[in-house]
């Protein structure tokens, strides 16, 4: 089956951009090109950092209950198109269709939560008397927006978790510079669509895609971007951490999803589970089982359908 090739544009300070060079996007399940992706400079992605820059001040003075609209109607659109962002999962990610239909619907429900939670960001009051001097005396506190969010994110999930970046960051009033994945750049861009069309101010979401190289080191390593929140690997999560200095960092990462096995369970049961779970998308997301705990002696003993216990 051929496949009409679409060539993708930048997204930045609300609007689409022609790239300067392009790269080609293959399916991982035919290697047929599916699409021409921007390829996007240093230089290009300072604009896209300085548009959020830009519109940061604006989206700290939006009031709660427009930023909880906006990510309402994101979730709206996304539902009202769910079998178009499916497909589009399923073309650049190949997961079965049925897969991405669970994503799709899982992101819908995660700009909900954010528009839910957009309006319960609450302060506190403290009463300042455990000192002396501090009687009748009252401290308040206010949470204010970070500011310019650079969010990276990985192509497991490519539409629900850019949703967990984009979703939290503008329901607390800051602005975003997006990198999505390079195999998966299709739903981020599809997302910025549903955004604009939600009113979204200008330069408060720009999308932005290429190597890690240059967009990457470029957004994490910016002053003019106050937080960095990636999800991906542990080694490309330290090199981040490493490299963002004083920014605030929040990493999501993998090869940390243990099975810990117990010498009284049904043994073939959990075995059945264990391999099921373990070849969720051919192992290639954060919640297969990715580390193996168990007593050596009923592993070995007990059970001739797994391989000889290794130390992982």
């Amino acid at each position: 089956m051929s496949i009409a090739v679409q060539k993708q544009k930048l997204y930045i300070n609300g609007e689409w951009r022609e790239g300067k060079s392009y790269t080609e996007l293959k399916s991982p399940y035919s290697r047929e090109t599916i699409a021409e992706i921007p390829a996007a400079s240093e230089e290009e992605v300072d604009e896209a950092i300085a548009a959020a820059y830009a519109a940061r001040q604006t989206m700290a003075a939006m009031p709660a209950h427009e930023r909880a609209a906006i990510l309402e109607r994101v979730g709206e659109q996304l539902k009202a198109r769910q079998e178009e962002a499916a497909r589009l999962i399923a073309l650049e990610a190949a997961k079965p269709i049925t897969t991405a239909k669970g994503e799709v619907a899982r992101t819908i429900q995660t700009y909900k939560f954010a528009a839910e939670e957009a309006k319960r960001i609450h302060g506190e009051t403290l009463p300042l008397d455990a000192a002396p001097g501090g009687e009748h005396r009252i401290a308040l506190t206010v949470r204010e927006p970070i500011g310019v969010i650079g969010a990276i994110t990985p192509f497991n999930f490519p539409m629900n978790l850019v949703a967990h970046k984009l979703g939290p960051a503008i329901a607390s009033g800051n602005t975003v510079v997006l990198k999505p994945a390079s195999q998966t750049p299709l739903s981020a861009y599809f997302i910025a669509e549903l955004f604009e069309k939600a009113g979204l101010p200008k330069g408060a979401l720009n999308v932005v895609t290429g190597s890690g190289r240059t967009v990457g080191d470029k957004i994490v390593t910016d002053p003019r971007i106050s937080m960095i929140t990636f999800t991906g690997s542990p080694e490309v999560g330290i090199a981040i951490r490493n490299k963002a200095g004083l920014k605030r960092v929040t990493l999501e990462l993998g090869s940390n999803s243990a099975v810990i096995v117990d010498e009284q369970v049904d043994l073939d049961r959990i075995i059945r589970a264990a391999c099921s779970v373990r070849s969720r998308s051919k192992g290639r997301c954060a919640f297969h089982s990715s580390a193996f705990t168990c007593m050596r002696i009923v592993m070995t003993s007990s059970s001739k359908n797994l391989s000889p216990p290794r130390n992982s």
